[in-house]
């Protein structure tokens, strides 16, 4: 929390120096937290009040697509650190599992002990009722379980996968989309498993994302094979750039 806090302060005083004032919003991780409110304050206390909220997770999906797809054309996929949204025109979704989560849940650095401690939760969560789902919780409809070849991926875990399924050890921006394929995906997943935690964490784009990033393929591959989709296409837009617009939007009226 206070490292956040720090970075926030910087990026602030950094805005504040050129003119421009400073929006935040926080998803699952601070929506979940016990002291999730407490923490908005004291983000407030540095960029103003009324600069700062706490999303619902739909309108997190909501800006996920006005950011990656504001046409709504496309399926949304987004896999968080506390949650994962799936946003199609007329159905915006959220689940409580994200890359961090699922580490919670699953405490291991290998890929196939992973994805055995995670399938239980997944299918439970995404899973249809008459499979075995819960049936207190959100699955994904079987109208949208249907063949998806237009799933479109936002967010740091998917767009750090489609930078590590074309080998880059560093992150490297990109205008438009980077095709993510099954096949690719499930290659790269093992060959970071085969490496171990320690040698994950010295490459530059997994710094921060070594001890998830297989939890976070994980995800991804199960929700490609719920979906039915061979591929997702990786784009660097996401809910802050709908966001930021609908910050223009509002703020201009």
């Amino acid at each position: 929390m206070l490292q956040s806090l720090l970075v926030i302060r910087s990026v602030h005083a950094e805005a504040s120096e050129q003119g421009f004032l400073s929006f935040a919003y926080a998803t699952s991780a601070v929506r979940d937290a016990t002291n999730g409110h407490a923490f908005l304050d004291s983000v407030e206390g540095i960029i103003g009040t009324g600069h700062a909220r706490i999303l619902t997770g739909k309108e997190e999906a909501e800006f996920a697509q006005l950011g990656a797809d504001p046409s709504g054309k496309r399926t949304i996929l987004d896999i968080g650190g506390g949650s994962t949204q799936i946003i199609r025109a007329g159905f915006r979704e959220s689940w409580p599992i994200g890359c961090v989560r699922a580490k919670d849940l699953a405490h291991y650095a290998e890929l196939d002990s992973i994805r055995e401690a995670l399938h239980p939760v997944l299918s439970g969560l995404f899973g249809q009722p008459m499979l075995g789902g819960r049936t207190d919780l959100p699955s994904i409809p079987p109208e949208k379980q249907k063949s998806q070849n237009n799933l479109l991926g936002v967010g740091g875990t998917i767009t750090t996968l489609a930078l590590l399924c074309e080998g880059e050890q560093s992150f490297v921006p990109w205008v438009g989309e980077k095709r993510i394929e099954f096949l690719d995906l499930c290659a790269t997943l093992q060959t970071l498993s085969n490496l171990g935690d320690e040698e994950r964490a010295k490459i530059p784009l997994l710094k921060d994302r070594h001890d998830v990033i297989l939890h976070g393929g994980v995800i991804l591959l199960y929700v490609m094979e719920q979906l039915h989709s061979m591929n997702v296409d990786a784009t660097l837009s996401d809910g802050l750039d709908g966001y930021a617009l609908h910050l223009w939007e509002t703020k201009s009226e």
